[in-house]
């Protein structure tokens, strides 16, 4: 530390002491956001946490106040020289050192210092471009699936630029360039941090453990690694029970809600719960179910009103909540409906929406809800690795942490 001046009061340094209090403020209204969106309205929940946040900030002050008294008084030294120079100012007479200049009392000099300048000139060195091959790229593509839609390639293709710009538009509302650098990383984990999934996992994994007299073994919420069931037939064919729910699944999500929030046309609307996340060979044989898209590769959400409990709601209220959805899926994400593409977000079709080409679809079952998969991805893009049991899995690491290694 270097500190050369200041007044007796350390009136500069005081002032910062009244930012405390802004600060905690600041958090207070956040963590109100974030109960809100989680769904946790409980009273004690909300003092629980704000008691915490008091606690945090209490701590910091009052390392504040040791940091005022014991490091920066210390090094404060300006002062006694110019006092002593005023004094004394022809007390140098060695010819080979220069003379010091008078100092000013107040403290006030100026100087540049060409090394700290740097500092302050924009950063923009390119981390990832179009044509590059890395594991954060594969990163990058799971976590912005939802701005145009992505595979989780490992590679930097034309759809990741068209992905990054689309991000950068919507989320970040800067300058579209394409390529990554920290800033992209450092708002790709304020996205994350922004939109949490927590509660929505929770509430995706399997139900089988819930069911009465109920012949065939449980499972934990993600299946039993079965295939088909010993079933055959075209709708078995897909059987797989994945080890987990695919990341992209929530990380499209993750859109929704942006898209929720930050679009007028949907600002009236939230997502009430995920259900029919994971439903395992034992939960299709109880409920007499042939789909087996919810074996880690789909998702099922409902959307309300904000202003209106889900009970209130109408019917055709609903339907047209999901509908709305789907547009944001559709328009932004790039997702088709039925599975007719290949390497993209599939819709269900909804009664009063049709495929584009192919009309009505009278097998149309999802209506109250909205129905997305990943079904038609490429075998390669459906391993392992890429179904997860928990929210932390679907996370992962901050990006800003992952790219610190890069280049060493």
């Amino acid at each position: 530390m270097q500190l050369y001046y200041a007044d007796e009061a350390l009136s500069k340094w005081n002032e910062i002491d009244e930012l405390f209090e802004e600060e905690k403020q600041q958090k207070k209204e956040s963590i109100e956001v974030i109960l809100y969106k989680i769904g946790t309205i409980e009273p004690y929940h909300r003092d629980f946490a704000m008691k915490k946040l008091d606690e945090a900030h209490e701590h910091v002050k009052s390392n504040w106040q040791l940091e005022k008294e014991q490091r920066i008084k210390p090094s404060l030294w300006w002062k006694e020289v110019a006092q002593a120079q005023a004094q004394n100012p022809t007390a140098n007479t060695d010819a080979n050192t220069p003379k010091l200049s008078n100092l000013s009392a107040d403290g006030k000099a100026w100087f540049i210092h060409p090394v700290a300048m740097i500092d302050y000139f924009p950063k923009s060195e390119i981390l990832f471009q179009k044509g590059d091959k890395h594991e954060i790229i594969r990163e990058i593509n799971i976590r912005l699936a939802g701005f145009g839609g992505n595979v989780p390639t490992d590679e930097f293709t034309e759809r990741t630029e068209k992905m990054i710009k689309q991000f950068q538009r919507d989320y970040m509302q800067v300058e579209e360039t394409g390529v990554v650098d920290i800033k992209i990383i450092q708002a790709i984990d304020r996205f994350q941090d922004e939109y949490s999934i927590d509660s929505f996992f929770t509430q995706a994994q399997c139900q089988c453990s819930t069911f009465k007299n109920l012949t065939e073994p449980t499972c934990n919420g993600f299946g039993l690694n079965k295939t088909n069931n010993g079933k055959t037939g075209a709708n078995y064919a897909y059987g797989i029970e994945y080890p987990g729910l695919h990341r992209t699944l929530f990380w499209v999500l993750r859109s929704i809600m942006f898209y929720i929030d930050s679009d007028e046309r949907y600002q009236h609307l939230t997502v009430e719960i995920v259900s029919s996340g994971y439903r395992c060979w034992a939960d299709n044989i109880y409920n007499n179910r042939k789909s087996t898209n919810h074996m880690g590769k789909a998702l099922d959400i409902h959307v309300i009103k904000k202003e209106k409990a889900k009970s209130e709601h109408s019917r055709d209220e609903r339907i047209n909540c999901c509908d709305l959805v789907r547009d944001i899926l559709t328009e932004k994400t790039n997702a088709e409906y039925r599975w007719f593409h290949s390497n993209g977000i599939a819709l269900e079709n909804s009664y009063t929406r049709y495929h584009p080409t192919r009309g009505r679809d009278n097998q149309s079952i999802a209506s109250v809800w909205a129905h997305y998969d990943v079904r038609v991805f490429e075998s390669k893009f459906l391993e392992n690795q890429f179904f997860v049991k928990t929210a932390k899995d679907i996370n992962g690491k901050y990006l800003q942490e992952l790219v610190k290694n890069l280049g060493s």
